[in-house]
């Protein structure tokens, strides 16, 4: 590899320009760490900005691309490091394969409803899975969902979400006109609902073939999204419609909860289109991922570089696990009576995580939880499952070393080892304040660990805690051996 190509942070070795926009510049890279093809997008730093702005700015960006970083779902293009560099901010991602929903759509037209609501499914997964952390997407849009070679859905850009309740940022925000919820576009508060009207908005356009409020000019998109109606959408079907419909008032008190489109979008597809299920685009759309002049596709509103995977042939071995267990059958509610004084509520919040819950009598909402996940690595290229798996774990560690520290109202400790739960494990503890306090707030352990080409985390979690309360990893520790024990049975 020639040594004068840029070498960013000591690690990524810049190979070439994949092409930019208005958020910034993105490269295909090599980390010359793990030696791995890694996406890394350079955030532009607005013009104009004064110095005291600028590094208002590329603080708020990194913390939340750190933040974004901590998001883990099947449906999320992950975000491994961030880092600072000539005054910038650099996003460095993962590779994954497919194309973007919104040039599927331009080449091919409209998608079948049944497919276009499992697409909403998997897209809607990775929305709850930021709400959850307090976190919106801000951008959904079809270029940023991509579609795997089979079929199935990632939300990409996750490079630079926002906090939940947000004003427009002073220094301009993402999004485009047509996907945008009318609060955002008034510079009013966003929330989780702000995020389903733009997954509305993109599923009413999959099923179309063109936007919900279709103009010439962006200004004018803008003012039919505050003022008009879209046209009913004539290919969804009746109940599809109307779910689109209900995801598109202008009222966000008026929309669907999550909860209500992911019930929805479940009658529509029926169990064989869950999210966590995977399918072909159907009949000859397919046909793109077949030439070798599609190696790689550049989706820069979606922040990252995808390559195209090995398609055809048995490849390397896939190791343990086809396909990830069930969590909510890696822990009893005996076993977690162990940690949780009190009635536990189970809750399977997506397909591969299970949340079992103790609410306290003491304490405004106080609550502890207890969070398994589980998902299984599949082979990449020359690499199995298991060696994906491995260097997946690798980049994990050194990711959430690189978080350690205080940021704002949040601190992370340090990453440690851990014996005795798979084959490799470590755990790391973080403090995150109340928004209107100083003194109390959530303390979690988070256990992350690997058995074959199988990954697992463990999170605990204590809200209304003291700030000076000592961090619970046994617990966490304790809760991981027993999952761990459980896979191996």
């Amino acid at each position: 590899m020639p040594d004068d190509l840029y070498l960013l942070a000591g690690r990524y070795r810049l190979i070439e320009r994949l092409g930019q926009g208005g958020a910034g510049t993105v490269w295909r890279a090599i980390d010359e760490i793990l030696d791995r093809q890694v996406a890394v997008k350079q955030v532009r730093v607005p013009d104009a900005l004064s110095p005291h702005q600028r590094a208002e700015f590329v603080d708020r960006a990194i913390h939340e691309a750190r933040s974004a970083g901590r998001l883990r779902d099947q449906a999320i293009v992950l975000v491994h490091d961030v880092v600072l560099e000539g005054h910038q901010p650099w996003i460095i991602m993962d590779l994954v394969t497919g194309r973007s929903l919104d040039k599927v759509i331009k080449e091919g037209g409209p998608l079948p409803p049944g497919y276009v609501a499992g697409i909403g499914l998997r897209v809607l997964s990775a929305l709850e899975v930021a709400h959850a952390h307090g976190m919106l997407h801000q951008d959904v849009k079809p270029a940023n969902i991509l579609l795997d070679a089979d079929g199935s859905a990632m939300l990409t850009d996750f490079g630079i979400a926002v906090p939940m309740n947000a004003h427009g940022h002073s220094y301009g925000g993402a999004g485009s006109p047509g996907y945008m919820a009318p609060e955002r576009l008034n510079e009013e508060p966003s929330g989780p609902s702000s995020d389903l009207w733009s997954l509305g908005a993109s599923l009413y356009t999959a099923v179309e073939g063109r936007g919900p409020f279709e103009r010439a000019l962006p200004a004018a998109v803008a003012a039919a999204v505050l003022l008009h109606e879209p046209p009913y959408p004539a290919r969804a079907g009746r109940v599809f419609g109307a779910l689109l419909m209900a995801m598109l008032a202008k009222d966000p008190a008026a929309r669907p909860t999550a909860a209500q489109v992911r019930q929805s979008l479940i009658n529509l597809t029926g169990p064989e289109t869950d999210p966590g299920r995977r399918h072909r685009l159907p009949g000859k759309r397919r046909g793109w991922l077949l030439p070798a002049a599609l190696a790689a596709v550049v989706a820069l509103g979606a922040g990252g570089w995808y390559a195209i995977g090995a398609l055809a042939g048995q490849g390397p071995p896939m190791g343990r696990f086809a396909q990830a267990p069930d969590p909510c059958k890696l822990l009893s509610d005996t076993q977690a009576a162990e940690f949780m004084d009190g009635p536990i509520e189970r809750t399977r919040t997506r397909t591969d995580e299970c949340q079992l819950v103790v609410k306290l009598d003491a304490g405004a909402g106080a609550v502890r939880r207890l969070v398994v996940r589980a998902w299984a690595e599949r082979p990449n290229g020359d690499f199995g499952g298991v060696e994906v798996a491995k260097r997946r774990f690798a980049s994990e560690k050194t990711s959430r070393a690189a978080a350690q520290g205080t940021n704002m109202r949040e601190a992370h400790g340090s990453v440690s080892d851990v014996a005795q739960v798979g084959e490799s494990a470590i755990v790391q503890s973080s403090f995150k304040l109340a928004m209107t306090s100083s003194k109390s707030g959530t303390s979690t352990s988070t256990l992350l660990f690997r058995t074959s080409n199988l990954l697992g985390e463990v999170v605990w979690q204590r809200t209304d805690m003291p700030a000076t309360a000592k961090a619970d990893k046994e617990t966490a520790i304790a809760a991981a051996r027993l999952v761990s024990g459980a896979l191996s049975k």
